[in-house]
């Protein structure tokens, strides 16, 4: 009698301590989704991660069509892996793989686009709101080094990891053994140390041959218990949408009863005394691998109703993190949804690169192509940049950095950090011949109009090569679909092509003893020069400089001759 009375009083314990855990696990979990809106993000991706990302760009390599993806080259130029990372305070890794995967995809509709910003507005102006959301997106969480879509094609392709039958039958018996010890103590309790041993033994062997499953069947289950916390009250686009999700997830046959046993065990259970209590519980009954095998022959049933509802709740996390991204823009100036119009041009005002700590911002306006002409250093790669990041962002999460932003879709390309690469064996001018030419291809094939970004053309070959093959590309890409912004050295490209590009420059202030840059784009070619400024501003010696200014002057008068 009293033993039953001390158990009672256990069991009475540890269920106040894990409802005392539960809601302070929820009070930080809410200052968290509090404290990190509207910052930028400070997560870093371990390599494991990055390999799922990528392997889950693998896996849906045929969703773009039409060349609306964006393709390895132009992701690195615009430093949008960097952008990924700024942005990223998604809650669970449905919401990380959802915007990692939106981002490489500029080929979503008018519709879709209008979609995602109203969703994004209502959760940037309604706290109670995000709060909410962030809560139940928080309870999903992440698992290591996979993405779902990835544990479930496993899954599906796989056969049933152990026979849960054979294991009630080692649970029955443990209970008869149990029951002999109280009248047979001796045998009782050499059966029940030897079938203690064997359950111990056989688990982990067990459990390290159904890892990737039972990895895979935690987040199914996880997500299946989102179902009642997500937020239905309000009138709202974000609640119908989660109102269609929780209809989803209830539809899945998940067999809730059997979750806790998988949630409680391997990498992603809880830290609290009853998820302890449980972890023991599945190792001396194997509970978790036997409510695993049940589970897994209507997970394979319910595989497209899993992905769909997965996909919905990437999209509300994502929409989650790029209400967050908005208040991070206004700290650096604006943001702003963006405008799509029929006819082919890019019109941007005060817009800026995100990635810049104090970014200057600068317009941008072109129905043709634009040749920016500049000293070095001055600003002309970062600007290039900045129109191409606000033209992905647009046409992916329907936000961009900048006071207004109006233009067509775009298939986006751009020929800008081409490196050489010896594992291939080419050199950098073939690179960027390479780099150029899937431009050229583009722009040629049918489709939305084609905006690309080119940074000192041709510069791996000669002088009177690089220009005359430069003017040709050029103009050849201007007699297409596409709207072009190229930077170039060389002056000479300002008369040859004026009658199809527009020439702008960014310039700098030049003293005896110093170089500073404006970063302000200006009309017209640039007429300065500071390369030999710049190696006096960094201490070379005298007499370099010297004898590259004689130079200069001798090479200024051939060429005017």
């Amino acid at each position: 009698m009293y033993g039953l009375f001390f158990v009672g009083i256990i069991l009475i314990l540890l269920a106040f301590s894990g409802y005392r855990l539960s809601k302070e696990e929820k009070r930080q979990t809410v200052s968290m989704i509090r404290d990190t809106f509207g910052k930028a993000s400070s997560r870093k991706l371990s390599q494991g991660r990055k390999d799922a990302l990528e392997k889950l760009l693998e896996l849906y390599a045929s969703a773009p069509a039409g060349g609306t993806a964006i393709d390895d080259l132009t992701w690195s130029d615009t430093g949008m892996e960097d952008v990924f990372l700024q942005m990223d305070n998604c809650f669970s890794g449905a919401g990380e793989e959802y915007l990692y995967k939106k981002l490489h995809d500029a080929g979503s509709s008018d519709e879709e686009l209008k979609n995602t910003d109203t969703i994004v507005s209502e959760l940037y102006k309604d706290e109670e709101l995000r709060v909410s959301l962030g809560v139940s997106l928080h309870e999903l969480g992440f698992v290591r080094d996979k993405t779902l879509p990835e544990y479930l094609e496993h899954i599906v392709s796989s056969d049933r990891f152990i026979n849960p039958y054979f294991h009630i039958l080692a649970d029955i018996f443990f209970l008869l053994v149990i029951i002999v010890l109280f009248f047979k103590p001796v045998i009782g309790a050499v059966l029940l140390v030897g079938l203690i041993s064997v359950q111990i033994s056989s688990y982990f062997s067990l459990r390290r041959s159904a890892e990737e499953k039972l990895n895979g069947i935690t987040m199914i289950m996880r997500l299946c218990c989102m179902e009642k916390s997500l937020p239905k009250g309000k009138d709202s686009e974000t609640c119908r949408l989660t109102l269609a999700l929780s209809e989803d997830l209830g539809a899945i046959n998940s067999k809730r009863f059997l979750s806790a046993f998988v949630l409680s065990s391997g990498p992603n259970s809880g830290n609290g005394l009853i998820s302890m209590l449980l972890s023991y519980i599945n190792l001396l009954f194997h509970f978790d691998l036997i409510a695993g095998a049940f589970l897994l022959s209507g997970i394979k049933r319910d595989r497209d109703k899993i992905l769909a509802a997965y996909d919905k709740t990437g999209f509300l996390d994502m929409c989650l993190t790029v209400a967050s991204y908005r208040a991070f823009l206004e700290t650096k100036g604006s943001y702003c949804s963006p405008v799509f119009t029929e006819e082919p041009i890019i019109s941007i005002k005060e817009g800026f690169n995100p990635l810049i700590e104090k970014p200057i911002a600068n317009d941008a306006y072109t129905s043709g192509g634009v040749l920016i002409t500049e000293s070095n250093a001055s600003g002309k790669s970062t600007y290039m940049r900045m129109i191409a990041v606000n033209a992905i962002l647009a046409q992916t999460i329907a936000t961009c950095c900048a006071k207004e932003y109006r233009a067509s879709h775009f298939r986006i390309y751009s020929s800008i950090a081409v490196n050489d690469s010896i594992l291939k064996g080419e050199s950098y001018f073939m690179a960027e011949i390479r780099s150029l030419k899937r431009i050229v291809d583009a722009a040629s094939e049918e489709g939305s109009p084609v905006i690309c970004f080119i940074d000192e053309i041709l510069r791996g070959t000669n002088t009177s090569e690089r220009i005359a093959a430069a003017c040709a590309v050029l103009k050849y890409l201007a007699g297409l679909n596409v709207i072009t912004f190229a930077a170039t050295h060389d002056i000479e490209l300002t008369t040859l092509i004026s009658d199809k590009y527009e020439n702008v420059h960014f310039s700098e202030n030049i003293t005896e003893d110093d170089v500073t840059f404006t970063y302000v784009l200006e009309k017209g070619p640039t007429k300065s020069r500071n390369a030999i400024a710049l190696l006096k501003k960094n201490g070379f010696p005298a007499s370099v400089t010297a004898e590259s200014e004689k130079l200069c002057g001798e090479l200024d008068k051939r060429s005017s001759l």
